[in-house]
């Protein structure tokens, strides 16, 4: 009984999944309906149930990219018929073995032959079972050099006989040698971080991408924010720099249409309402989570969608629709050493607004006097073929106003 990453649901456009971890070992029994595996497509992790209880035989390990239908694992309904394929047997494709018929003398050597990989070794025939081929093949291991003698017939290569060729081949290397041989890792590109770099490049590719910057005085901006946390019992919710910086965001693009819209290279459409993408940093890789309607909401609504839309990104939980679906995108790096930065287009979105830390520097006060004052830069990074340099400039004139008057964010 074969085991496939399953065919996506309609509408998703998944054609391979990466095995992040199976819950059960090798060999283990399992039952129907036993969660045995999770793996991820391009948005969340996923996890699979059993349908065939029995013995559990992996085919394809844990970090494994694998396409839709390609087998990943046999269940064997018992335990001498698991050990047969673990000593070579080529195990039946169909749902359940069929009854025992009539002897086939041809058919028996004809599929044994099948499974096997054949090479030549001047006059020796060496043939191995599909596991060990797999094996020989990503430890880069020539099947000529691994002595036979596990397999059913004595004479094919079976996994064990690529495990024991491996661990003898690790003896052998002197130890001033392994002492001093450099250790690479192997980290294979799967799941969202595929699907994030081949979204990034196709974004630098498809559009004309210009990023501009200015630095903003947001002193009062950070005071108003400690106003806010004091009061964090009153709004029922902690409000943060980002909450704010979110919702100015949103201001300046009911003003500036032509920056809270979408391009498919031949149509620009503008939205009426803001559905304000956010950069979320996850150990996958960066989601980009959206708040329908953010335009529509109080500072303190706002505040909470944010919390819970990033706290869900991060456990892999967002659901069908919160993601793909945004009009502009805010990336804050202000919690990292970053004054300023690039960054890039979610398409098809044609503008994303960017904020680097605050730094506390010296400037002119009113009466020519040196003062300490708190500097952000601010940068946006918009589509040249939409968005001029002067619509641009009129976008970062009220984003400036804004952050330096913050009690008009929330008028």
């Amino acid at each position: 009984m074969r085991i496939d990453i399953p065919m996506p649901k309609a509408g998703l456009t998944m054609v391979e999944g990466t095995i992040s971890e199976w819950k059960v070992s090798e060999g283990a029994l399992i039952q129907k309906g036993d969660a045995i595996m999770e793996y991820e497509n391009e948005k969340n992790t996923i996890e699979y149930e059993s349908v065939h209880g029995g013995y559990l035989h992996i085919l394809e390990a844990a970090g494994e990219t694998v396409e839709v239908g390609r087998p990943i694992a046999w269940v064997t309904e018992t335990r001498e018929e698991y050990d047969a394929l673990m000593g070579g047997g080529a195990p039946d494709t169909a749902a359940a073995p069929a009854p025992a018929a009539s002897p086939a003398p041809p058919a028996a050597p004809v599929q044994a032959a099948a499974a096997a990989e054949t090479v030549s070794q001047g006059q020796r025939r060496v043939r191995a079972t599909g596991l060990a081929r797999k094996m020989a093949r990503e430890a880069g291991v020539d099947l000529r050099d691994v002595p036979a003698g596990s397999g059913p017939d004595g004479r094919r290569i079976a996994a064990r006989d690529v495990t024991a060729y491996l661990e003898s081949r690790k003896k052998a290397v002197p130890a001033a040698a392994a002492a001093v041989e450099d250790e690479v890792t192997a980290i294979p590109w799967t799941g969202v971080r595929k699907t994030i770099a081949r979204n990034m490049m196709a974004s630098l590719q498809q559009s004309a991408q210009c990023t501009a910057m200015c630095e903003v005085d947001v002193t009062d901006l950070l005071a108003l924010r400690q106003k806010y946390v004091e009061a964090e019992a009153y709004l029922g919710c902690r409000v943060t720099v980002n909450d704010l910086l979110c919702m100015a965001v949103c201001k300046v693009l009911k003003k500036h249409p032509t920056v809270n819209a979408t391009f498919d290279g031949q149509t620009l459409y503008t939205h009426r309402h803001v559905h304000l993408s956010l950069a979320v940093a996850t150990e996958g890789g960066l989601m980009v989570p959206v708040i329908k309607n953010a335009d529509t909401l109080t500072l303190a609504e706002l505040s909470l969608a944010a919390r819970d839309l990033g706290q869900r990104a991060r456990d892999k939980q967002l659901r069908g629709g919160e993601q793909g679906c945004g009009t502009c995108t805010v990336s804050n790096v202000g919690m990292f050493p970053i004054d300023m930065s690039t960054p890039i287009l979610n398409p098809p979105e044609v503008g994303i607004f960017g904020f680097g830390r605050a730094v506390k520097k010296p400037a002119f006060g009113p009466e020519g006097t040196l003062v300490p004052r708190s500097m952000m830069w601010v940068y946006l990074t918009f589509d040249h073929r939409v968005v001029d340099g002067l619509e641009a400039g009129k976008v970062f004139k009220d984003l400036q106003y804004l952050l330096e008057h913050p009690q008009l964010i929330t008028a």
